[in-house]
């Protein structure tokens, strides 16, 4: 996906094989490669109760 910021280019791309996301920015000498850092850590599965009208407890 490209898309502009401060009248520059950049393209956004989620490498398969790394499964991370590649940010570039084109430059007058070439194809600048911009690093992505993740702020959020990795979640683990989250378990959800629900109270249905009867009152059993049904795990989603």
């Amino acid at each position: 996906m490209d898309f502009q910021v401060n009248n520059e280019t950049y393209f956004i791309d989620l490498a398969d094989e790394e499964g991370k996301w590649l940010v570039f920015a084109e430059t007058p000498t070439g194809v600048r490669r911009i690093p992505v850092y993740v702020d959020a850590p990795d979640f683990e599965d989250l378990t959800v109760v629900i109270d249905d009208k009867e009152r059993r407890k049904i795990l989603n």
